[in-house]
């Protein structure tokens, strides 16, 4: 599932979550980000249709933003239950992140 979120969906989200999610925090004029994005939508959703995705604009959305310590975009970060387990900034390592998945999917 793919879903855009603002802060204060996403915060109840991720206090309410029971299980593995990503939350793909992303700029408004970012090209790293619609880069990263199409990856994710294309390889990540087809190897894990599990995965919960959110994705939130982080400059309209300061509250995520602080609350998170994000300071470049894209930032994905996987959650399990409320906590987070793993993030990549700016260069995501896509090879680590489908390892991180497989533990928790396969």
């Amino acid at each position: 599932m793919i879903k855009n979120v603002n802060d204060l969906e996403i915060k109840n989200i991720i206090s309410n979550n029971d299980k593995l999610i990503m939350v793909f925090g992303e700029g408004n004029n970012c090209g790293v980000c619609h880069a990263v994005k199409n990856r994710v939508n294309s390889n990540l959703l087809d190897k894990f249709p599990n995965l919960d995705i959110y994705y939130i604009l982080v400059e309209d959305n300061p509250l995520f933003r602080g609350e998170h310590l994000i300071f470049t975009f894209p930032t994905l970060m996987l959650f399990d239950g409320n906590k987070e387990i793993h993030r990549e900034s700016r260069i995501v390592d896509f090879n680590r992140l489908e390892r991180i998945l497989d533990i928790y999917f396969n």
